[in-house]
């Protein structure tokens, strides 16, 4: 699970309201595995189930129930999230097992596989112990990570994987972190070429906010067209920085506008969202169920117009619970944010879901989701 900064990453630099940038850099398609070969057509959308270690039973049951109506209606992809410590536990030992096991795990249930891999999340590298005080450009870290990739992606084929992202939001450090960005862009560049070796079909990426555009983050243009397809994070929310909201949900000019942004800014390149998401709260919050549902209305219409978008991934099924938001809401609390942030953030976590969390009901939101499955098969 991603540490303090990626959640609030996640409502506020990635939910910020789109004004637009021109630039120069057009990313073009440039490699076999920029056309995603593997994966089997167009318009794909599918949603991970979510982080709580536990839920209670109606709402376990209501996920698995979900999770197989989703099926039934047609879904056919799935994303794997899982962090480069948990399979290279020690140097050049790894745990290949259990990653196998999931892969097998989403292929019986005949779901094409994305895969993140962030060794740089948001405000942080998630790397092995002994490589944390290496730069990414370093030519011994990037070593160890080809030689991850050495098993990793063969097995990523056999189990109906398409694409694999290599990080998650870095750029939130560009411009903090000296030279970040020319070392995340080494790295990608040199993982890419060796994925590449191993199979040219499969695509190499990293995520990055939608938000973040509205930034000057230094080179991030071209991260972005290094990258075989163009990978976003996108939620329905703008930033306001004033009471009463920190953030407010956009209207559907809004979602709209930053669709095409992100179209714009991709050039030729296919399109694959990682998180796609919408809080549905109303206490603190200017949301609703409504809203939410909206949301997702609004953006499945407009993918169903660019078949450049090739997937797109709800996150997630079921909304967090309150102890595991109450973990990051008491970190938040102790880097001194105002309150009223910090109930705004929580009720964003606590309401991010298409099923409720304490009963397993199913929210406005879940129809609509279910009504694109059909749609678009």
């Amino acid at each position: 699970m991603s540490k303090l900064n990626f959640y609030i990453t996640f409502l506020v630099a990635a939910l910020v309201l789109s004004c637009g940038k021109e630039n120069n850099i057009q990313p073009q398609i440039d490699s076999i595995a920029g056309e995603l070969p593997l994966l089997n057509g167009d318009n794909k959308i599918g949603t991970i189930k979510g982080f709580n270690p536990s839920n209670p039973p109606a709402t376990a049951d209501s996920m698995a129930a979900r999770w197989q109506e989703a099926i039934n209606a047609g879904m056919t992809v799935s994303r794997l999230q899982i962090d480069w410590p948990e399979l290279e536990p020690s140097p050049n030992t790894y745990e290949k097992v259990s990653f196998e096991q999931r892969l097998a795990e989403m292929k019986d249930q005949g779901l094409q596989i994305f895969l993140l891999i962030s060794a740089y999340d948001s405000g942080e590298a998630v790397v092995p112990d002994d490589l944390k005080e290496k730069d990414f450009d370093d030519p011994e870290f990037i070593q160890r990570f080809k030689n991850l990739m050495d098993w990793v992606i063969p097995l990523l084929v056999e189990y109906d994987g398409y694409l694999i992202s290599i990080s998650n939001e870095a750029e939130n450090s560009f411009g903090e972190v000296p030279d970040l960005h020319k070392h995340i862009l080494t790295f990608l560049l040199e993982i890419k070429e060796h994925v590449h070796q191993i199979n040219e079909n499969m695509a190499v990426t990293v995520t990055i906010s939608e938000g973040s555009l509205d930034e000057d983050k230094p080179g991030l243009l071209e991260i972005l067209a290094a990258c075989d397809v163009a990978c976003w994070n996108f939620y329905g929310a703008k930033s306001l920085y004033t009471l009463p909201y920190y953030y407010a949900a956009q209207t559907e000019s809004e979602i709209k506008s930053d669709i095409q942004r992100m179209l714009d800014v991709s050039g030729k390149k296919n399109i694959v969202i990682q998180e796609l998401g919408m809080y549905s709260g109303n206490t603190t919050l200017n949301s609703s169920e409504e809203i939410q549902r909206i949301f997702f209305e609004v953006f499945f219409g407009e993918m169903k117009k660019y078949d450049r978008i090739k997937a797109a991934y709800n996150f997630q099924l079921v909304d967090w619970s309150p102890e595991v938001t109450e973990i990051f809401a008491d970190l938040l609390e102790e880097e001194g944010l105002p309150q009223d942030f910090i109930d705004q953030f929580s009720e964003s976590l606590e309401t991010i879901g298409l099923i409720h969390y304490q009963n397993g009901m199913r929210k406005k939101a879940w129809n609509e989701f279910v009504f694109w499955l059909t749609e678009f098969e």
